[in-house]
């Protein structure tokens, strides 16, 4: 290290005498950084505390985005293993949170931003409420240099090598491989210990069906919007956009954009519904997630109650086209392979449009636009 000391136990050795003096709060960001061939940073903070804290008024953080080397460093091999006073893990925002960053922005507009920053502050602060949606993605996506195409590699090399085969995988689920043995077999690989780490990370997530009559396989997905929206729009057209060529990759990427934001507002709409348990608008007991019997069919929006049966069962749109009858009775049918006791659930929609003409016919239906998802 440069400065005046010789090594880090120095350096720790130094501050823990300025305590007993006054007290003193140190910040160490990256600390997985400090790692080296000669061992873990944290056998050496571990080490100084137990020789040479005692009495003083010491407060030590140690930040990382390197999710899964701060993780194996507070884990059993760890030197901070059950060290820490407090361990809190700074995932990127939620939907509902990360609007405090653009609340110049409607429902709408924030969910197409959402869908492509992701709940990362960095890129959220540089979203323009000035511009429109497609020049923000011009600029930040389609553009060479653009923020949004380079951050996500150094997002990923914080915590992967790439020797493990962790970008085939996730362009496998990044194609629409959820279940353990499709994503195995478009990625051509032996997949257990990859999605292990993928998972530690934050980058994949694994989801349960809920609910009665459920499938019993859990499906993965890419858990981080940012980079879903990298691997599904920008990834395999990086090369054309740095050469200058982002506004034909748009326009030919403009399906699979819209698909993505679809799955984003899905995910805003099961975090709503979890809102509405806690507001008392549904049942205490209820849990929210998402409801699938093999190919049979699926359910974007499931919240059951203690006896596994619905209390409400809902459908998101992205489309502008308003919901229809059809897509009631549809609704209605499905809520049918969930339930085996006859409850009565409410049926909730979620879109661009709304959908008041069915809330207004019928008493157990709900409607909620885009604006209804920042509603806290």
């Amino acid at each position: 290290m440069t400065g005046p000391f010789p090594d880090w136990e120095t350096a720790l050795r130094f501050v823990t005498r300025i305590a007993e003096r006054e007290p003193l709060l140190v910040v160490i960001d990256e600390a997985p950084r400090l790692n080296s061939a000669a061992g873990d940073f944290g056998d050496l903070v571990s080490a100084v505390w137990e020789n040479h804290v005692r009495d003083q008024s010491l407060m030590l953080v140690l930040s990382g985005s390197a999710v899964a080397v701060m993780e194996e460093m507070l884990g059993p091999r760890g030197g901070l293993h059950r060290r820490p006073s407090v361990e809190l893990r700074m995932d990127p925002f939620s939907f509902a949170d990360a609007a405090a960053f653009l609340p110049e922005l409607n429902g709408e507009s924030f969910l197409q931003a959402y869908a492509a920053c992701g709940g990362y502050p960095l890129h959220l602060r540089r979203w323009s409420t000035d511009l429109t949606v497609e020049e923000n993605l011009a600029e930040m996506a389609f553009s060479p240099g653009g923020l949004l195409v380079r951050d996500a590699p150094d997002i990923l090399s914080e915590d992967l090598d790439w020797r493990g085969g962790y970008e085939r995988v996730l362009v496998a689920m990044s194609g629409g491989a959820r279940r353990r043995s499709r994503i195995a077999g478009r990625a051509q690989q032996r997949i257990d210990y990859t999605l292990d780490r993928l998972r530690k990370a934050g980058h994949v997530r694994q989801v349960r069906s809920i609910g009665a009559g459920a499938a019993g396989d859990p499906m993965y997905e890419i858990g981080d919007d940012y980079l879903a929206f990298w691997f599904s729009v920008l990834r395999d057209d990086a090369d054309l956009i740095e050469g200058e060529q982002g506004q034909p990759v748009r326009y030919r990427t403009t399906g699979t954009w819209h698909k993505h934001i679809g799955r984003v507002l899905e995910s805003a709409a099961r975090d709503h519904a979890r809102r509405m348990v806690s507001a008392g608008e549904l049942p205490p007991d209820a849990v929210v997630g998402r409801w699938w019997r093999d190919e049979v069919a699926e359910i974007d929006v499931c919240a059951v109650g203690a006896d596994e049966n619905p209390v409400l069962v809902g459908e998101c749109k992205w489309q502008t086209s308003a919901f229809s009858h059809r897509d009631l009775a549809d609704l209605r049918r499905k809520a049918a392979l969930v339930d085996d006791h006859g409850s009565a659930p409410l049926f909730a929609f979620w879109s661009r449009r709304g959908a008041d003409e069915l809330a207004s016919a019928y008493d157990d239906v709900r409607s909620y636009t885009c604006d209804d998802l920042l509603a806290r």
